[in-house]
């Protein structure tokens, strides 16, 4: 079995939908005087913020704007985010039958920051590479091949959790095995060609015992 698995943050370790489409929003609120419903705010769930706003922005500015706005009430709305049940049993399982650990996120670097400082699980990943260290976002290949050249591992020997099609179509083109963690997906028929579906998170410890 594998000895290297990377997680995807939201949807996968954290269930933070709640909190990024409420801060979005607001933001949009704040900016556009306009409330859309929730569900045609998911396109926002699993790419990064510079990516979700490119719908609403019109030039650059707006853009580093909307981003800033959007952190703010993020950080301000995170008390609505919560570790999914057993994932730090299965992060301390794992950990405790030797496989290296790390994530591959569409947050930035402060955005990670907030995750770790709401909850304690910094301390169970080996590297942590997030949408500030790579040009290319999921699903292009470019973070989980920064996270596979940084662990100097063998992407034979890793796979990629994650609950998002760009988190599956990311692993595909970075030629790593993926499982789906269903507790924070959404339907998808792509999800058919998956290698593993984890119905809650100590199936992905058993996979290793």
């Amino acid at each position: 079995m594998k000895k290297t698995i990377l997680f995807d943050v939201d949807g996968t370790l954290i269930d933070t939908e709640k909190t990024i489409i409420k801060s979005w929003q607001k933001t949009l609120k704040q900016t556009f005087n306009i409330e859309p419903a929730a569900e045609d705010l998911f396109y926002i769930l699993g790419i990064p913020g510079t990516k979700a706003v490119e719908r609403y922005a019109t030039s650059p500015e707006q853009s580093q704007e909307l981003i800033d706005l959007w952190e703010k009430n993020d950080h301000q709305m995170f008390h609505y985010a919560k570790l999914f049940d057993g994932i730090e049993n299965m992060l301390r399982g794992l950990k405790q039958n030797q496989v290296q650990l790390g994530i591959v996120t569409s947050r930035t670097n402060q955005e990670l920051k907030i995750v770790f400082d709401h909850f304690p699980i910094k301390k169970y990943f080996d590297t942590a590479v997030t949408a500030s260290q790579t040009e290319l976002h999921k699903p292009n290949p470019e973070p989980i091949l920064k996270a596979i050249d940084t662990l100097k591992i063998d992407p034979k020997n890793t796979l990629y959790i994650g609950d998002s099609i760009y988190d599956f179509q990311c692993a595909r083109n970075a030629q790593v095995e993926f499982a789906l963690a269903s507790w924070g997906a959404k339907e998808n028929s792509e999800f058919n060609k998956i290698d593993y579906l984890l119905k809650q998170p100590n199936d992905l410890v058993e996979l290793f015992i």
